[in-house]
């Protein structure tokens, strides 16, 4: 087989969106570089579609993980996170030891003997060190091997290195002398999904925070990062400057003339009482409260209505709100066995209905990056309704998680804490559009270097440079 340029990871639908969405894989072949891209689903309809029309490979890597694979995926962060000192893994020990409803005993019993080990390590910080270097023989895999034998990269590129599959690759890689690159397909990798089993010879950050990360959390010099924005934002850029959620509004039943107000959901796990938030929105939309035209589209995070997260119950309450101001547009998913993978139209309907809207809303999902970049006001409701639920269930917590703390501390987004602070902030926006704007441009410009500048071309132009490099280095030698 012919040897190939660039090979891309994709084991998460959000990775998906990143390199399909503004068409960054095809960029890539149009610049003459032979591309391949590794997924866990080859029959994966998007993907599949997409890598024909653009002339790129497709190829499968789906190991499969035994009882004692989960059990090592869940101690990691008790061997080497400060958990404790981490919101969002601490976060989850407390919900595997306080909130818990398995009936397996052992899911009980492993999270607390796993603290355990996490207290020795403290004391005995050699046993750190012992469990990366059992890590280190753990990743090596002789499926992923054959397989980049027989892809015969120049170049590795992985999205989602917490992931055992994609850090099997890298191992793999690393091993055969290929040249490696994480490219990291969202804000919270770093701070929040704990330590990257396989670190990389180059790094593709969004903006300043994320390059701090690295350097804060792995020590990767300057040079190393290359600070480029987010190649799915692209298409954001291209929606704030020609928005067209009008044909998207009238399918949904809505008025296409007449503001709205757009609700991106969490998941259940996450803001267990955010369904009471939006039904008071769409009681005060039909109140007139925000104006006699405003409607609302609310957007269900895919966690909603599939998988261990969602909560069948919120399905019928979705439903019997809708009405000629109040919509519901579903995220149109793919069957496949990669997770949250989403059809290409669904991802461009999302850009157009977040430019068009009035005010985005959300808990604190990564929508709220994604409205600032479609040039529209954010706020995050860190309240749980009427209720007062102990920190740790409620979604307040979800803003004191290390990377929406960076997020929130710059004041792009309006962060409200009742219904009372919600009411008074809306219409603030309403009001006055520009609210908060240079503080929204700021965040913009931290987290995705650049407000204007399409980050596709710059990623693109990083690959070509490594391979220059890398000539200019095989010349010298």
């Amino acid at each position: 087989m012919a040897k190939i340029d660039i090979c891309y990871i994709i084991s998460h639908g959000f990775a998906a969106r990143m390199v399909m969405q503004t068409d960054l894989l095809g960029t890539l072949v149009e610049e003459g570089k032979k591309v391949a891209l590794i997924a866990p689903d080859k029959e994966d309809k998007n993907l599949k579609s997409y890598c024909i029309k653009t002339g790129v490979e497709l190829f499968e890597f789906n190991p499969d993980l035994s009882f004692w694979d989960d059990q090592y995926h869940n101690a990691r962060k008790y061997f080497l996170e400060d958990i404790k000192a981490n919101p969002a893994l601490w976060e989850k020990h407390l919900h595997t030891t306080k909130f818990n409803k398995a009936k397996n005993p052992w899911r009980h019993i492993r999270p607390r003997l796993l603290m355990l080990c996490y207290y020795l390590c403290k004391m005995m910080p050699g046993l750190r060190t012992w469990y990366k270097k059992r890590e280190e023989r753990y990743l090596e895999n002789i499926e992923a091997q054959s397989l980049l034998d027989l892809i015969n990269p120049e170049l590795i590129v992985s999205t989602y290195p917490v992931n055992f599959s994609e850090a099997m690759l890298l191992k793999a890689a690393k091993l055969k002398g290929i040249k490696t690159v994480i490219h990291l397909l969202s804000w919270d990798n770093i701070s929040c999904k704990g330590h990257f089993p396989q670190l990389a010879d180059e790094y593709i950050a969004w903006g300043p925070i994320m390059q701090k990360e690295l350097k804060d959390y792995y020590n990767i010099p300057d040079e190393k990062i290359h600070v480029c924005g987010v190649p799915h934002f692209d298409l954001h850029i291209e929606s704030r400057e020609n928005s067209k959620p009008e044909i998207h509004l009238k399918k949904l039943g809505l008025q296409a003339g007449k503001p709205y107000l757009f609700f991106g959901m969490s998941s259940p796990r996450f803001a267990s009482k955010e369904i009471d938030i939006v039904e008071w929105l769409a009681v005060e939309i039909g109140k007139d409260t925000f104006g006699k035209d405003m409607q609302l589209v609310v957007r269900p995070h895919p966690q909603n209505v599939q998988g261990s997260m969602a909560d069948s119950s919120w399905l019928p309450r979705l439903k019997a709100m809708h009405n000629e101001r109040v919509a519901v547009d579903y995220p149109q998913l793919v069957k496949s066995k990669m997770p949250w993978s989403m059809q290409e139209q669904d991802m461009t309907r999302l850009s157009h209905l977040l430019a068009g809207c009035s005010i985005s809303l959300n808990s604190g999902s990564t929508l709220s990056i994604d409205a600032l970049m479609c040039g529209v006001p954010v706020i995050i409701t860190s309240f749980d309704g009427d209720y007062q639920l102990p920190y740790w269930q409620s979604s307040k917590r979800l803003i004191d998680y290390n990377h929406l703390n960076k997020f929130t501390s710059l004041g792009g987004a309006s962060v409200v804490h009742s219904f009372n602070e919600l009411a008074i902030v809306l219409k603030k926006y309403i009001l006055n559009p520009d609210f908060n704007l240079s503080n929204r441009k700021l965040t913009i410009e931290q987290e995705c270097a650049n407000f204007t500048d399409p980050a596709t071309e710059k990623i693109v132009d990083s690959f070509l440079s490594f391979f220059i490099s890398k000539k200019i280095v095989h010349e010298q030698n």
